[in-house]
């Protein structure tokens, strides 16, 4: 049997909801909001490289780049200065965006390591190299054009030369071997990775005289991901190593090189008409006595003092210490 609910009782249960709904919205009011720090996070780019490997790379190229300073200096015949401007995340394809076409482009493979880098040298650095390298004063046209075979041919030089002085500055972390697989003007010709792919770019400014221009060297993020555990290794004991390997290959390479060696003795002055006087049969009387030890010069440095003495029928050095200037 239904109860029907006489006025009072309807008052009341209004007032106990009204009261109710007030106590629930001054306890949310009066609760203490809770602030915290907001990442920014891209849910299609989940594979960006840590910043110890950025910091890794930025050590890396800066050695790249005194080397290459170095070496472009001397295949141009002039003063070039280079500088590591950015080391960059991004997709594949915001690197292409970024660079100008026509261009000059290539396509690397960095054996151990699987996948192919891409090499990017601008046309305001490119032309001007190779006015130098043909005699000019390093200009460059006036109207944006893309290189010809004979120009690609040229600049390939310079491309081979940058792999050799990146296969030196990896060397601390693994022992790469360059190959150019191939040169373009357009970069839609050679694509390494696909399009929506995280790539590190590292861009060099390089000035030569009063020109100058850009290149970028775009390096696969799961290529480095790949090898993230060799960047994990402390890099004083990464420098120990190698710098370890490398005194050995030297000690190696020259094991087998002959040294001319030479006894001296410079202890005596001539006068240059005494000198054009000498002749046949002329004695010479030097500053010294008979016992007083001789000089050895290896490679016309002075090393070892010593006298000369007979062995086995043959004229030898017997090394009695060593030369302290």
């Amino acid at each position: 049997m239904e109860r029907i609910l006489s006025q009072d009782e309807i008052n009341a249960l209004f007032s106990s909801m009204s009261a109710g709904r007030h106590g629930l919205l001054g306890s949310a009011a009066s609760a203490p909001s809770v602030h915290g720090t907001v990442a920014r996070y891209d849910f299609c780019r989940s594979d960006r490289i840590s910043k110890d490997q950025i910091r890794s790379l930025h050590l890396l190229h800066s050695n790249f780049v005194r080397g290459f300073s170095s070496s472009i200096s001397a295949y141009l015949r002039t003063m070039a200065e280079v500088q590591l401007a950015s080391i960059e995340q991004s997709s594949y394809t915001g690197f292409l965006k970024g660079v100008s076409d026509p261009t000059l482009y290539c396509s690397v493979q960095l054996p151990p390591m699987s996948g192919n880098v891409a090499l990017e040298i601008s046309p305001s650095l490119a032309f001007p190299m190779i006015d130098m390298l043909l005699g000019g004063p390093g200009n460059a046209p006036s109207e944006n054009r893309p290189l010809t075979e004979i120009e690609i041919h040229i600049m390939e030089g310079v491309v081979r030369l940058m792999l050799r002085d990146l296969k030196d500055a990896w060397r601390s972390v693994q022992e790469l071997e360059p190959r150019l697989e191939g040169l373009e003007t357009k970069p839609q010709m050679l694509q390494i990775v696909a399009p929506g792919e995280a790539v590190v770019v590292i861009r060099f400014e390089i000035k030569l005289g009063e020109t100058g221009g850009a290149a970028s060297l775009c390096l696969p993020s799961m290529m480095l991901k790949m090898n993230r555990t060799r960047f994990d290794q402390p890099w004083h004991q990464r420098a120990a190593d190698i710098e370890g390997r490398e005194s050995k290959r030297i000690r190696e390479l020259v094991r087998g090189l002959a040294v001319n060696m030479s006894a001296e003795m410079h202890d005596k002055n001539l006068r240059i008409e005494d000198l054009l006087s000498i002749g046949a049969g002329d004695v010479l009387q030097l500053d010294r006595c008979v016992g007083d030890p001789v000089l050895l010069c290896i490679g016309g440095v002075p090393k070892y003092l010593g006298r000369i003495v007979v062995r086995r029928g043959k004229r030898a050095f017997e090394i009695t210490e060593r030369y302290e200037p």
